[in-house]
């Protein structure tokens, strides 16, 4: 929570003339910018930031200071370095915000930007942001340009050209891609890469502004550019610094392959320009570039990612981690671990060789309990983030005791794959042996020249008390001062055995000699001992918490005085040494980034091992199909999020589709009766099928598809401008133009967003649609009990509905899929479970009765057969009689005529003796 903020801070007339006067003058920003200044010992924002930081950071506007030049007004709110700093993490990680930070203007108004932050850019906020936290996810940002491809100058072809940059990874990477107008491929790029910042040209063009509501509904922060941003001119020239070539490579970057994607370059050269990054030598040479191969990930878009709870919502109170497929699987013990499942959670594969590679490991993994655990419990969550260490050493702001966390790391390597040894020793595994043993003994061998230097440079002797220092023997003087600081160390110590006898308390036991990095040396004793210190005068009382009450006397103080001079000292003559360590561990950084990526790994496998073997019920190894096999078959799936809720009891359920027999299923019942939950649980067994992962299921049969799309629930995007109702066309559109044979589509209630005739209208067109035109796997859950009646028609479209039991007004859902439509509606009975007055209720029930379009269904002497064949026959009676009227319409009849030849043609409709036309007309008349 924000502590208070300071007020007692005040400006002269002359001072808030002059500020309120520039401030103005600042260029026009949006509202996602948060603008700070600098003023020495705190922070202040100003106007609209002020007054939204005191809203949503303080939780109160009474902290509001209005300060007046003339007419001029400026609302201003002081913010304390500690506030400044978890803000900002606030900001720039969950909002998605962007920052600037002007300085050097407190007291002259002569102020400059000195730093600007955004989702995508974090660069000069790292080191606030993750010095005591490791970075979870990764800032990439992207820049999307649409032109043409001058390869095919003859027939120039409309492409988008894509580019993102990532700073963590450190990784360059290109794409062009054909899109239809509603960039739905595009789309479904954005949320695989996982951007959190995209660059667009700055223009008003029709185009342009699709293209700004797609990536902003992909929960994107867009940042406007100016066109010339987009220029390639210098592009080949930054890339020669910015490329870590192969050695012994002429940097040329004109000879790249992926400078033939000229769209996609001009992306590129737009994020270099944002990010600045040729300005500082730390990034030259660094970068790798590679091309995205999109074809090779199934197509997963922003609306399937929102549909399935694949990723956590943002800024969502009480969220368990267990509602999303990411919260589910991250077991991950490392950092760059959870970075990696993050990835993969996005890209699902359609390569099978990959996917089963992945598979091999899990089942490898979940088949030896006690590796398994070892790995989990022990071995993984001692790996430092190797990613990021590397990193630090590349930029030169590495510290010794980072180089001690690489060696610490590395230390731990060996243990870890003796431990893979041993279960490939019982169970021999090739993909176990290639994936990780070989290369993790080979890495481990290209770093044994990096441990031995830090064991011969690094004093070990000190590390446990948290001191980084060289060892002595590297010169005389760092002998002399070594020499000195362990005299005034013995010094100490017996000033540990005088306070344990002033106090009369056990030395070493009850009374301890600690030192640490805020005080240096002290005594320590506990909570409960604390009263005898505080009690003697004798001691200068430091500070009291749960580990106890630290405190000095007079001579420990004088001591720790000169072995602070004396440390200072010594560090400050060890920095050439400590230099040239780091230097040399600089050439490790490739061996740390390959070695990041193995166990990065290697941990997201060991997580979906733990997910599988230890969930209500185990999940089990899905048997992978070709892509066009034309066959899914899943028996007693589970929702993987809703089994691991408190008191559910998961009743699981099948569905099998067959190219040519059985592509579409539409599922009705009453609400919560889990038809949601069904549809949702089949496409999440697809994704985790797809990124390696075993599957909720007691058997699983899945081919490799090209999407997973969905459109389930009716979120509201207003603040987007979209209506609920255009949301489901947008995404239902989307969903239509890329499903193939070899998708899986997932639809929930579509329709409801507009009157009953259209919704139900719109929806059998889409479903007769789905069905007979691109027959990808479908799962349709509707209220539109008249679209159950297409089973009739098309024999690829089957009828399911969740059982439900209904006796003395009660409602029982049973949670099981059926065969067959459900043949009642149970939104009365929803409504006395929903405590509605009996009065309401009641009414209900009344207008039920007159209003009831299936009346014949309540008749139990029809059968279900008849039933069937009656209202059809009915819906054509009905429609042929509404063909006649509109012919007799169009016959220019004089009234008396015209009323003559309807009554006859009411007579005709009468005469045919349909039950569920005569029930519709006793309602009308």
């Amino acid at each position: 929570m924000a502590s208070k903020p300071s007020q007692n801070f005040s400006l002269d007339k002359q001072q808030v003339a002059t500020f309120i006067t520039y401030y103005k003058s600042l260029p026009e920003k949006p509202a996602t910018t948060i603008r700070f200044f600098n003023r020495g010992e705190f922070y202040t924002v100003h106007g609209s930031d002020a007054i939204f930081t005191a809203r949503e950071w303080f939780k109160t506007t009474s902290f509001i200071k209005t300060y007046t030049s003339g007419e001029d007004t400026l609302e201003s709110l002081f913010v304390n370095k500690g506030n400044f700093e978890a803000y900002i993490r606030d900001l720039l990680l969950v909002r998605h915000y962007r920052v600037e930070v002007y300085t050097g203007g407190s007291k002259t108004n002569n102020w400059t930007l000195e730093f600007k932050g955004s989702p995508g850019n974090l660069t000069q906020f790292e080191e606030l942001l993750f010095e005591n936290v490791d970075q979870i996810e990764g800032s990439a940002v992207i820049a999307i340009r649409v032109g043409t491809n001058s390869q095919n100058k003859a027939n120039p072809i409309k492409v988008v050209g894509i580019a993102l940059l990532d700073c963590i990874e450190q990784k360059m990477s290109l794409c062009e891609i054909t899109d239809d107008e509603y960039f739905s491929n595009t789309e479904a790029l954005i949320v695989q890469l996982a951007a959190k910042e995209c660059l667009l040209v700055s223009d008003n063009s029709p185009e342009g502004e699709i293209l700004k509501k797609v990536i902003e509904r992909s929960g994107v922060l867009v940042t406007l550019r100016k066109r010339t941003d987009f220029s390639v001119d210098n592009l080949a020239q930054d890339l020669n610094r910015l490329i870590k070539f192969k050695e012994g490579q002429q940097p040329n970057a004109m000879a790249l392959p992926q400078m033939n994607m000229t769209v996609a370059a001009s992306s590129l050269a737009a994020i270099i320009k944002y990010l600045d990054l040729t300005s500082n030598q730390e990034n030259f040479a660094q970068f790798n570039i590679e091309t995205i191969e999109n074809q090779c990930l199934v197509h997963v878009d922003s609306a399937a990612l929102n549909a399935l709870s694949i990723i956590p919502v943002a800024n969502v109170t009480n969220f368990s981690k267990h509602h999303s497929v990411f919260g589910l699987l991250d077991k991950c013990r490392t950092s760059h671990g959870r970075r990696l499942l993050m990835q993969w959670v996005r890209q699902p594969l359609r390569d099978m060789n990959a996917i089963n590679e992945r598979h091999d490991i899990v089942e490898a993994l979940v088949s030896d309990t006690e590796v398994r655990h070892e790995l989990f419990d022990d071995h993984l969550r001692r790996i430092p983030d190797f990613q990021s260490l590397s990193k630090k050493l590349q930029r030169n702001r590495a510290t010794m005791q980072d180089c001690y966390r690489v060696y610490q790391g590395v230390s731990k390597l060996p243990s870890l794959v003796q431990t893979l040894k041993s279960s490939n020793e019982e169970n021999p595994h090739t993909t176990l042996q290639t994936v990780f043993i070989n290369t993790l003994e080979e890495q481990i061998k290209d770093m044994s020249k990096f441990q031995e230097m830090l064991e011969s440079t690094l004093d070990m002797t000190l590390v446990d008390r948290g001191e980084f220092l060289i060892k002595p023997e590297f010169d005389d003087e760092l002998k002399e001062m070594r020499s000195k600081m362990d005299n005034l160390e013995s010094k100490m110590k017996k000033q540990l055995t005088a306070a344990a006898a002033e106090l009369g308390l056990p030395e070493h036991k009850s009374i301890k000699l600690e030192s640490n990095g805020q005080f240096g040396f002290f005594f320590r004793v506990s909570l409960k001992e604390g009263k005898l210190v505080t009690q003697n005068k004798e001691f200068d009382l430091l500070d009291t918490h749960k580990a106890g009450v630290r405190f000095r006397n007079s001579k420990l103080t004088d001591l720790n005085e000169d072995y602070s001079e004396l440390r200072k000292q010594y560090l400050e003559h060890q920095k050439d040494i400590v230099s040239e360590v780091i230097g040399v561990a600089c050439g490790y950084c490739n061996t740390l980034q390959y070695l990041s990526s193995i166990l990065a790994t290697l941990d997201v496998l060991v997580s979906f091992a733990v997910v599988a073997a230890s969930a209500p019920t185990p999940y089990v190894r899905p048997k992978m199909l070709p892509s066009g096999t034309g066959t899914m078959n899943l028996k007693q799936a589970r929702h993987p999020c809703v089994e691991m809720q408190d008191s559910v009891s998961y009743i699981p359920n099948d569905v099998r589709f067959q190219q040519d027999s059985a592509t579409l299923y539409l599922i009705t019942g009453p609400n919560m009766g889990g038809k949601s939950t069904y549809i949702r649980s089949i496409g999440i067994v697809a994704l985790l099928a797809h990124i390696g992962s075993f599957v909720p299921c007691e058997e699983a049969e899945i081919p490799i598809l090209d999407a997973i799309l969905a459109r389930v629930g009716a979120n509201d995007s207003q603040i987007k401008g979209m209506s609920t109702f255009m949301v489901e066309m947008v995404e239902t559109s989307s969903i239509i133009r890329r499903a193939t044979s070899n998708s899986l589509v997932i639809i929930d209630e579509l329709g409801r967003g507009t009157s009953t005739y259209e919704g139900c209208g719109i929806a059998s067109a889409i479903v007769e649609y789905l069905a007979k035109d691109l027959k990808p796997f479908t799962l349709f859950a509707t209220h539109f009990h008249e679209l159950t009646l297409l089973a009739e028609e098309i024999p690829t479209i089957h009828n399911l509905h969740v059982s439900a039991m209904t006796s003395q007004d009660k409602l029982t859902h049973l949670y099981q899929v059926k065969s067959g439509a459900c043949d009642q509606s149970f939104g009365i009975h929803v409504a006395k479970i929903a405590k509605f007055p009996p009065q309401v209720v009641q009414d209900a029930e009344q207008k039920l009765e007159e209003l009831e379009d299936f009346l014949i269904m309540e008749d139990k002497s029809i059968s279900d057969e008849d039933k069937t064949k009656i209202l059809k026959e009915g819906t054509n009676i009905i429609d042929e009689f509404l063909v006649k009227c509109k012919d007799l319409k169009s016959q220019n009849l004089s009234k008396n005529e015209f009323s003559s030849k309807f009554q006859a043609l009411k007579d005709d409709v009468k005469n045919k003796k349909n039950i569920y036309v005569e029930a519709l007309l006793n309602k009308v008349l």
